[in-house]
């Protein structure tokens, strides 16, 4: 069962999104308004904003997200140092790559291939956070390696605060295992954990 338009826009309503649905391209147009102080990223109009495309192809089963035209480069000497930021960034984050376009201009995006399965709203909340964050934490790297030709993670903007490492093992064991009431009932001597079978 392929994904559709309708199916994106049911879970952006769930989550109280405001956007655009371009039927004829197959796209939904989302923006977001950022906190100026909270980031040194700004379009092209100078405003703390970030829009995001969600695209789907081939029939719905193939679903990118991406921030169009997120960082000019077209008068940049320095294109190979974006390039090489952009690269390690992609080592640094999972799921995000970086394409640049035939007019000078960086976007980020997470491409999904999704076959005859359904999208979930956590895959779409999962890419548009993602593609968010890097904008929000690498904003300052991207533009000091298109201004200066010089590639320094030393401006990378802190991350914000996620679960220590044995807190998201022990969560990503839940999930593996049939969740906390799962997990719950091994440790307390209850039942047997649910099975694939």
């Amino acid at each position: 069962m392929a994904t559709t338009l309708t199916d994106l826009t049911t879970f952006l309503d769930k989550a109280g999104l405001n956007y655009e649905v371009h039927e004829e391209h197959s796209i939904i147009g989302i923006g977001f308004s950022c906190e100026p102080d909270e980031t040194t990223y700004r379009d092209g109009d100078g405003d703390a904003t970030v829009r995001l495309i969600v695209r789907l192809a081939e029939e719905g089963e193939f679903v990118g997200i991406f921030a169009p035209r997120a960082w000019s480069l077209e008068n940049s000497s320095h294109i190979p140092a974006v390039c090489m930021a952009a690269a390690r960034i992609q080592c640094r984050m999972k799921l995000v790559r970086f394409d640049l376009d035939e007019e000078g201009y960086l976007h980020p995006n997470i491409e999904i291939p999704l076959e005859s399965a359904p999208m979930c709203a956590e895959q779409l909340r999962r890419a548009i956070t993602g593609i968010l964050l890097v904008i929000r934490r690498f904003d300052a790297v991207i533009c000091h390696a298109r201004d200066t030709g010089e590639v320094d993670f030393e401006r990378e903007a802190p991350e914000p605060p996620e679960p220590t490492a044995d807190i998201a093992r022990i969560l990503d064991l839940a999930d593996d295992a049939g969740g906390i009431d799962a997990i719950e009932r091994l440790l307390g001597g209850g039942g047997p954990l649910p099975t694939d079978a």
